[in-house]
């Protein structure tokens, strides 16, 4: 009887130990799987990598050039192919990388001070309806924009690609800053989308019914003075979106600590309003 209960009492701890072995070998890989996971991924910032989906997002069929200031975006047709010996990777090819709240880190200015600064602008207007938007272009009130060194116009959707003049300097002054950083880098070529410009009070009263970051209110995309920064278009399939994020943040708070622009980030992009005319 004694020795049934000692060998029944063995096998207990037999099968004991092979249980903690098991567990205690399962834990060690989910550790090292977890530590290689979080090892890849940069520390100040949340999605480094490009988007693997972007609604709404049409890749349009043209080269990764940048177009001079004077060359009009419309002149860039979709016919505009590269040739059979180009082997660089058109513009829009690549997966975007996002310029939004969640990928950078940028402290909110108050959108009634962004009210206060769109009003107070030179040339700065309310502009109601399609009327008042052909007679600022008219007056030279607003001005046309174009794709330019380090930026591009996306597709607009609710809006036209009009600005203050001023506000199409600032937008022009930030592009050059931003290809100025990345020039000699892997990221050299990549360009922020402007994903919004000005709109009218009809343009913006339609939005909000679809877009729950749209004012109700006065928007001072309706003033001309303000435009949104989306995405960043790399030029390199090789390069991820480290560096062109970082450095549109740096690019950003710089001007935004120098009091030249507000910033609101949102949930699918940055929200920018010139503050002050140098």
């Amino acid at each position: 009887m004694t020795i049934n209960i000692n060998r029944k009492f063995r096998w207990d701890r037999v099968v004991l130990i092979l249980v903690v072995f098991v567990c205690c070998s399962s834990g060690m890989v989910a550790l090292v799987g977890d530590n290689d996971d979080v090892s890849s991924r940069p520390k100040s910032l949340s999605h480094p990598e490009p988007l693997q989906s972007v609604k709404g997002y049409i890749i349009p069929n043209k080269t990764l050039a940048i177009v001079a200031n004077s060359t009009k975006a419309n002149d860039v047709t979709p016919d505009d192919a590269v040739s059979s010996d180009d082997k660089s990777p058109k513009l829009g090819s690549l997966l975007p990388c996002s310029c939004c709240k969640k990928t950078l880190h940028i402290s909110k200015n108050p959108y009634t001070r962004h009210q206060a600064a769109a009003r107070s602008l030179p040339n700065s207007f309310f502009v109601k309806n399609e009327a008042e938007l052909n007679y600022g272009l008219n007056q030279n009130k607003l001005v046309n924009v174009y794709d330019g060194r380090g930026y591009r116009i996306g597709r607009l959707t609710h809006s036209k690609a009009m600005l203050l003049p001023e506000v199409r300097t600032l937008l022009e002054e930030m592009g050059n800053d931003y290809a100025d950083a990345l020039e000699g880098t892997d990221s050299e070529g990549t360009v922020f989308r402007v994903t919004s410009m000005t709109r009218t009070h009809d343009q913006q009263r339609k939005l909000t019914r679809s877009n729950s970051n749209a004012t109700r209110g006065k928007s001072t995309h309706s003033y001309g003075a303000s435009f949104d920064i989306a995405f960043m278009d790399r030029a390199n399939s090789k390069a991820n979106c480290n560096r062109p994020t970082r450095e549109i943040q740096k690019l950003l708070l710089r001007y935004q600590k120098e009091g030249r622009i507000l910033i609101i980030p949102e949930r699918g992009c940055m929200h920018i309003t010139l503050l002050r005319v140098n």
